[in-house]
């Protein structure tokens, strides 16, 4: 799966959890810009793991990883694109 398909889909589990949240940039800080706080964040994560069939280890859970969506993203592309 392509980096942009991968974007694509987190973009929608991002809107289909975080019902708030418009016009999604994926390179702006989720908690400066969305307000995103770390229990959202791992609800994310939880359904990114759904969504894509990976599973993230108890080190990238570790919220200090992420400062963007993109970050999760690469997340996620590293795991599927191995």
């Amino acid at each position: 799966m392509q980096r942009d398909e991968i974007k694509d889909k987190f973009v929608e589990v991002i809107n289909d959890n975080l019902t708030d949240i418009e016009d999604v940039n994926v390179s702006a800080n989720f908690v400066d810009d969305y307000d995103v706080n770390s229990i959202q964040l791992i609800q994310l994560i939880v359904a990114a793991e759904d969504e894509f069939g990976v599973s993230f280890d108890d080190k990238e859970l570790a919220l200090s990883r992420y400062e963007t969506f993109d970050d999760v993203i690469d997340t996620i592309d590293s795991k599927i694109n191995k």
